[in-house]
């Protein structure tokens, strides 16, 4: 069987772009004691069910700094630089308090949420804001649709035909007028419709 290196291409792009997006945008989930895990520029939820606030830390890399935002009290402002040169940080300490808290970072580079806390916490945080989740959805929707169009193209849209029922038309031969330059007497054959019987 001749493979069409053109609608493999198109397959490969298709699994590779929904890969791509459903990665990017499925939230991650952490819970334990000690937690240590990335945050994104998404809102980051997080689940305190003691009775007690838990000191955490968020340590971004790099001299720029970012802020945090949010509704609840004490987990809001600016990260602080820590050290000089390439090796500095950026580091905002915050109390979690008991129940569900709610922040989001704002121009942060490669933000770590940090607790050395025993007291389990749950929490989830998502990697992209709202608006960067519907570009980037339709960005995807945009190349597979494309992908998928490239394949019917290619195929000469054979996928209609099989969806409508349709059967190749069979031909059969039909007799016409003789030959002009004395052909025996013998019929000249050609190719019809059969639909037309």
């Amino acid at each position: 069987m001749k493979i069409n290196w053109k609608v493999l291409v198109a397959l490969v792009l298709i699994v590779v772009v929904s890969v791509w997006a459903f990665d990017s945008l499925r939230s991650r989930s952490y819970s334990g004691a000690n937690l240590t895990f990335g945050v994104g520029s998404g809102p980051v939820t997080v689940t305190n069910s003691s009775d007690v606030p838990v000191a955490a830390q968020l340590v971004g890399a790099g001299a720029r700094s970012f802020s945090v935002s949010s509704v609840t009290e004490g987990m809001s402002g600016s990260s602080v630089r820590q050290g000089t040169g390439n090796g500095s940080t950026q580091l905002f300490e915050l109390m979690v308090p008991p129940g569900v808290s709610v922040f989001t970072i704002n121009r942060g580079t490669e933000v770590n949420f940090v607790t050395s806390d025993p007291t389990v916490l749950e929490a989830t945080a998502q990697p992209v804001t709202d608006g960067s989740r519907q570009t980037m959805l339709a960005i995807a929707a945009v190349v597979i649709l494309g992908a998928l169009f490239f394949m019917s193209r290619t195929t000469n849209h054979r996928w209609l035909a099989m969806l409508r029922g349709n059967k190749p038309v069979a031909l059969k031969p039909v007799p016409s007028a003789l030959s002009a330059d004395g052909g025996q007497g013998r019929a000249i054959k050609s190719y019809g419709d059969s639909t037309g019987d």
